[in-house]
């Protein structure tokens, strides 16, 4: 219609305007990788600065959504975004890989990125986690109890502190308020350093991502090798992005949760407060409210809050009672969109390989991080993963995910890991059972039922 051709000519402008900031550090990055990595490590360090000093909670509730949420916008469009898309510039753009060798090469250019900062968390676990007495981990609760009590060496309190300092914010569902962190419950941590301290030492994931940042650096010199002058510079200046970039995948994430945990911080006291005055039966149930309802109750004092709480979970407490899981994508319409069925051969599954390797072993279904064991060689089957599964990848032979893509936890995880992972097969939670052999190519992107084409 004309009218929205006209609308366009303002929204298309203003919209471009506004994206001003994202398109001058896109060229910065391009330009001048390194002075613009500094300029970025200085501006997302002391974004970092800001929100962190906002976790004691001094400002009120109010204040600090409506002070922040622009800032974090605009740090996350202009800012990170900008990082993130420079980060993922891959060598395939102008070297075209003629057989496995060559895709060899560019898999392993895909591994070692420096500066990412869930493969960094994923690694303080670890340290924290051998650094810890067998015997400790024996009873999880005494031990979340002395961590509380400052009853451990200094040196061990040391370390968990400067966990805590860097990645305090973070946890299993971190994207839900009413979430606790590992700053709320040092039982989070302790049940993740339960996982990672097994008896089999030959997979160490600091080690193991020590190897593969050597292992790229190479791979990119003997890239280089193979092609002429002009695609040797190209070639070069994408290196030098993804040496200082590509780490920045994970950054957005990381900041908007340490917002999500100011806000979660301030609504647990306004929870408390609430509590004390009789309004609620624990301060928890203010993650069953609106903001809207917290600033309606700031107003009436005789708002009913315990029969608000009990209207805006009966809808959630339906859906955990009656669905099992939820469909990747609905429609506007309700419809239920599926991906298309990419191999019709009996027993293949096809989905995006994000990590490269071949493995064949058992299934390992699960549901939450916490559901059953997993055992070296086993093959861990997930709807998706998140930071609280991390654990999980030490013994895991290879990583196969229903929904998720090359930025998702579980393919960043598996490919610093170098562990095989298959993402985006439809319906695989409810394809794959507990226990049947398979086998995951992460560079094809494809996992195979031995067990169902064997006659198993």
């Amino acid at each position: 219609p004309a009218w929205l051709s006209v609308r366009l000519l303002w929204i298309v402008p203003r919209g471009l305007w506004n994206l001003r900031g994202f398109f001058w550090n896109l060229l910065f990055a391009l330009l001048a990788p390194q002075r613009a990595h500094r300029v970025y490590r200085r501006k997302i360090d002391a974004f970092e600065s800001e929100l962190r000093a906002q976790l004691d909670g001094g400002s009120l509730f109010d204040d600090f959504r409506h002070s922040f949420e622009a800032r974090m916008a605009r740090e996350l469009f202009d800012v990170m975004m900008a990082a993130v898309l420079v980060g993922t510039l891959s060598p395939a753009l102008v070297f075209r890989a003629r057989n496995g060798e060559d895709r060899e090469l560019i898999a392993r250019i895909g591994r070692g990125t420096t500066g990412n900062v869930v493969v960094e968390m994923g690694i303080a676990l670890y340290r924290l986690a051998g650094r810890l007495d067998r015997s400790e981990l024996d009873d999880l609760n005494r031990l979340a109890e002395r961590i509380e009590q400052r009853a451990l060496s200094p040196e061990w309190l040391k370390q968990w502190d400067d966990f805590l300092s860097r990645f305090g914010w973070r946890g299993p569902m971190e994207m839900d308020l009413a979430s606790p962190r590992y700053a709320d419950a040092p039982g989070l941590a302790v049940r993740q350093m339960a996982l990672m301290a097994v008896d089999d030492r030959d997979f160490d994931p600091e080690s193991a991502h020590q190897r593969y940042i050597e292992q790229r650096r190479q791979a990119e010199q003997e890239l280089m090798r193979r092609v002429g002058p002009l695609r040797r510079a190209l070639l070069r200046r994408i290196h030098r992005l993804n040496e200082r970039f590509a780490g920045a995948r994970d950054t957005p994430k990381h900041l908007l949760v340490l917002f999500n945990y100011a806000i979660r911080k301030r609504a647990l006291a306004e929870g408390q407060r609430l509590l004390e005055a009789g309004r609620l039966d624990a301060a928890e149930d203010v993650f069953a409210l609106r903001f809207a309802d917290l600033e309606a109750a700031a107003e009436d004092a005789s708002l009913d809050l315990r029969k608000l709480r009990d209207q805006r979970s009966q809808f959630r407490n339906q859906l955990e009672a009656k669905v099992k899981s939820f469909p990747a994508v609905i429609d506007s319409r309700g419809r239920i969109l599926r991906a298309p069925v990419l191999s019709a051969e009996p027993g293949l599954l096809s989905g995006m390989p994000v990590s490269p390797g071949v493995v064949t072993g058992p299934v390992k279904l699960l549901h939450s991080p916490h559901d059953k064991a997993v055992v070296k060689g086993d093959v861990l089957v997930a709807y998706a993963t998140d930071p609280g599964w991390t654990p999980l990848f030490v013994n895991a032979a290879a990583v196969v995910l229903e929904v998720g893509g090359v930025l998702q936890h579980g393919a960043v995880i598996a490919r610093e890991y170098g562990k095989p992972c298959v993402t985006g097969i439809d319906r695989l939670v409810e394809t794959l059972q507990d226990g049947e052999q398979v086998e995951v190519d992460g560079t094809a992107g494809t996992v195979r039922r031995l067990s169902q084409t064997d006659g198993e």
